[in-house]
């Protein structure tokens, strides 16, 4: 009877193991990659930085054609913020004004970030991608 138990032990400790091993699986799927995976693929972090620690941010979801600007404009509509801007032909836009914040103010003007980089391109003509940082930043421009 001795063995019987120690067979029982064996198959219950085995079956308790697998158990654990699918919950375990199940509970790091659902926790680890869903998240992951819904914010890389179609939204991006966008940071308006107006300067003395002024910084909003926001999680917005993009579509193909999204560009730097075109989020810029969504987002002044949703969250009801002043936006000025003038289109220059062949050029692209040029941003003028967030939130009451003017270029010039200061000598401070608003510039555009992806990814911890200067854009280089008028906000409108950039591009953006599922899971960039689109940073605005008011601030004396940088010297190259």
């Amino acid at each position: 009877m001795n063995y019987y138990k120690k067979i029982l032990l064996i198959v219950l400790f085995i079956v308790f193991l697998g158990v654990l091993l699918f919950l375990g699986n199940e509970f790091l799927n659902k926790t680890s990659q869903e998240p992951i995976d819904e914010i890389g693929n179609n939204k991006v972090l966008y940071i308006i930085n107006k300067g003395n620690e002024d910084i909003n941010e926001y999680q917005i979801v993009i579509s193909s054609d999204s560009t730097v600007f075109s989020l810029l404009e969504e987002l002044s509509q949703i969250n009801n913020f002043e936006l000025l801007s003038t289109l220059y032909k062949d050029m692209g836009v040029f941003v003028e004004s967030i939130d009451g914040l003017k270029n010039g103010t200061e000598n401070k003007y608003w510039q555009y970030w992806v990814n911890d980089k200067l854009g280089e391109v008028a906000s409108d003509k950039k591009k953006v991608k599922g899971s960039d940082k689109i940073e605005w930043k008011f601030e004396v421009p940088p010297e190259f």
